[in-house]
């Protein structure tokens, strides 16, 4: 079974790593591209784990519907959806199961 991790807007974590690389080594810019290669070195290492920000979502009513058709998510499949954390609050975390019946995924996954 796959799990694919629905993440915020991009631009908003594009600036929390940032942030982040200002806040622990300062004046230490970091790289325009450090969130995607950050991303690049998790699915690397995740055998059947996707990210996928909101906005490269359809917009369909259904998420699962959604992930079926643009990502390949079957039935069964894990799905954990990231908030975008405020302050020093951890982010919102939902986790849910693909449920039987969505479309039938493209070919290619």
């Amino acid at each position: 079974m796959a799990t694919f991790y629905l993440l915020p807007p991009r631009e908003c974590l594009e600036q929390a790593a940032a942030a982040f690389v200002a806040r622990v080594l300062p004046g230490v810019p970091a790289p325009a591209t450090l969130w995607e290669d950050l991303l690049a070195l998790l699915t690397a290492g995740l055998a059947e784990t996707f990210f996928i920000h909101r906005e490269d979502l359809p917009g369909g009513d259904e998420l699962a519907d959604d992930l079926a058709a643009g990502f390949g998510a079957e039935p069964g499949d894990e799905v954990v959806e990231v908030g975008l954390a405020t302050g020093p609050a951890p982010a919102r975390v939902r986790r849910w199961v693909v449920p039987g019946g969505v479309p039938e995924r493209p070919a290619g996954r």
